[in-house]
């Protein structure tokens, strides 16, 4: 498994789960990890617009938290913070509102299953968050959605892991990948490592892994940038896109889309304009402190949808910028074909020829 992040660490505690025998490599904690940044949603809403089959995988990943939750609680004694209490996405203007409703309307459309969103005017959206702004637009609702506390959701995932006798080597960032028959052989820091079977999860770094196999993986870095309050006592009992609040009480206020390259600096007119839709929204965060922000990188590919492909035989690459949302069901199902080294045809929509055709 190269890389330990939220999607690599998923995929190896399912194949602990499963008792295979693995490796995670991993580059320690100077690496670009968006795992500590991750605003912590576990989303379905809009997912699909791009790549419908998206869809039905982010409802399924939903689904199977709650089962991963209570075991990690069981086996780790670490309450990740799941709650699943619905999501709201806020409109700031009418032609906001009316782009979102257009496009949740088309992923319904193209869904076989049920799909249930509600767009709400103020008024609508008062009944469930008070607390909102006068002048705000609506929003969407569904009540699929929630969050939980990334930090906690990594550090349960890696300590279950271990426990299930897991080996993670730290600072074994992978320099080299030799394709030997039905061999891989992974140069190390620490070492080489043999291999059966490998997984590409390393984010980022997967652009670099792809080319040591002669591959070519399309995934480039977006910035966003978060401001963080002080405590407060409890305000939302959902999960909001733009302000979420934690288990301890802080407001986590984002966001951005930002195509800097790997520039991991918070800037001035971003975290103004991010506070600035946030009072729009809240008004009553004029009175509340700001205590830190941050940037952190997501790893996205050219629909923002997850690629999954057995770009060599032997060798899966999992990535998406989902990494909460998706844990479950990396642990549960993504995990099963690593094991039986093969990638179900129905997710064939998900590989990389996808990318080859929208540019026909």
């Amino acid at each position: 498994m190269i890389g330990g992040g939220l999607v690599g660490i998923s995929v190896a505690y399912g194949l602990a789960l499963r008792k295979v025998n693995s490796v995670v490599l991993d580059q320690g904690d100077g690496a670009i990890r968006a795992s500590r940044g991750n605003f912590g949603l576990v989303w379905v809403q809009g997912k699909g617009l791009s790549l419908p089959a998206y869809t039905g995988w982010a409802m399924r990943a939903v689904e199977q938290w709650p089962e991963l939750a209570d075991r990690l609680r069981s086996e780790t004694s670490i309450d990740v913070g799941l709650t699943q209490r619905g999501g709201l996405y806020l409109s700031r203007t009418p032609e906001a509102f009316a782009q979102r409703s257009k496009g949740l309307a088309a992923v319904k459309s193209r869904f076989t299953g049920d799909y249930d969103f509600e767009m709400l005017d103020n008024e609508g959206i008062r009944k469930r968050v008070p607390e909102i702004g006068p002048e705000v637009v609506g929003g969407s609702y569904s009540r699929y959605d929630g969050q939980a506390n990334p930090l906690r959701l990594l550090h349960a995932l890696h300590r279950g892991y271990l426990r299930r006798g897991g080996r993670v080597l730290s600072d074994g960032g992978v320099s080299g990948i030799d394709h030997r028959g039905d061999k891989f052989v992974l140069t190390t820091a620490n070492g080489r490592v043999l291999a059966n079977r490998i997984v590409l999860a390393a984010g980022l770094g997967n652009a670099a892994l792809g080319e040591m196999l002669g591959v070519t993986i399309p995934v480039k870095p977006i910035r966003g940038q978060i401001l963080v309050t002080e405590r407060m006592p409890p305000i939302f009992d959902i999960a909001i896109e733009q302000v979420r609040q934690t288990e301890d009480g802080t407001l986590m206020i984002g966001g951005s889309w930002e195509d800097v390259g790997f520039d991991l600096d918070t800037t001035f007119d971003v975290t103004r304009r991010i506070a600035d839709d946030a009072l729009h929204f809240f008004p009553f965060l004029k009175d509340v402190r700001i205590i830190r922000s941050w940037s952190a990188l997501r790893i996205i590919s050219p629909d923002a949808a997850p690629i999954y492909e057995q770009v060599v035989p032997g060798a899966f690459l999992v990535t998406c910028h989902s990494g909460v949302s998706l844990a479950a069901i990396h642990a549960n199902e993504t995990a099963g074909w690593v094991e039986q080294g093969a990638i179900p045809p129905e997710m064939a929509g998900f590989d990389r020829r996808r990318f080859e055709a929208s540019s026909c």
